[in-house]
């Protein structure tokens, strides 16, 4: 059963399906934990200005990045998801790729960031072809910011996501999918579960190094009804370097 349920044939993240209603998404709710410390984050650990937002979608993560001072090109595998930047932010510089490739010269880059996209990969391989990629646009002191789904996810109660499906109630291992609902709207996701081991494996294999590891939880100051929120971290961050 469970060697079925990771092969089926099932789109993680359907963009021509949900696209206009991941448009419509806030950064509220368990949302807003994966960019509420990004800003101080930013700070301490970036040196220059030019970012490039990976895997940007409608480009709600290129505006939030925009709001913060940064000359930010956003890029994106799915023309559908593109489509919506135009109502989002229709100045913004959007262009779309391939997973992996970059139509950038080296170190073009002081800040890369990507929000919840190496849970949509299958494989490991993919994700450190990513990260090479990444590696390569990157300037030397730069650094790259990824936002992605805690190890403890699929068992917490969110806010703004629900994993209360038959297909989760097993042991969940590296490289399987998890079914998840956002709260509130119509769209199903499929995440690939991957650990911070599965992380820091990756990034040495790209001669990347974790600068910082960082996993918020919600405060009272965050004026949400918190739930699982305030004691586990649904979200992890990480900050990345280049090694030396």
């Amino acid at each position: 059963m469970k060697d079925g349920w990771r092969k089926m044939n099932v789109k993680t993240h359907d963009y021509e399906k949900y696209a206009s209603e991941y448009a419509r998404l806030g950064m509220t709710g368990t949302y807003l934990l994966a960019f509420r410390d990004v800003p101080g984050l930013i700070k301490e650990y970036s040196k220059g200005g030019k970012a490039l937002d990976y895997g940007c979608g409608a480009g709600r993560s290129t505006v939030f990045l925009k709001g913060l001072g940064l000359d930010v090109i956003g890029v994106d595998i799915s023309k559908d998801m593109l489509e919506q930047t135009k109502t989002l932010d229709k100045d913004g510089e959007y262009r779309l790729i391939t997973s992996g490739n970059l139509p950038f010269d080296d170190e073009s880059f002081d800040i890369i960031f990507s929000s919840f996209v190496f849970l949509e990969v299958s494989s490991l391989n993919e994700i450190e072809k990513i990260l090479m990629e990444m590696k390569r646009v990157l300037k030397k002191d730069g650094i790259i910011v990824f936002v992605t789904s805690s190890m403890e996810a699929p068992r917490g109660n969110w806010v703004s996501f629900s994993y209360d499906f038959p297909e989760n109630k097993r042991v969940i291992n590296s490289g399987d999918r998890v079914k998840l609902l956002v709260r509130g709207t119509n769209i199903n996701l499929y995440d690939y579960y991957w650990t911070d081991d599965d992380y820091k494996r990756v990034l040495s294999n790209a001669d990347l190094v974790p600068v910082k590891i960082h996993k918020p939880l919600g405060r009272t100051d965050d004026r949400i009804e918190w739930l699982d929120e305030k004691k586990l971290p649904s979200i992890t961050v990480y900050v990345i370097g280049k090694k030396g």
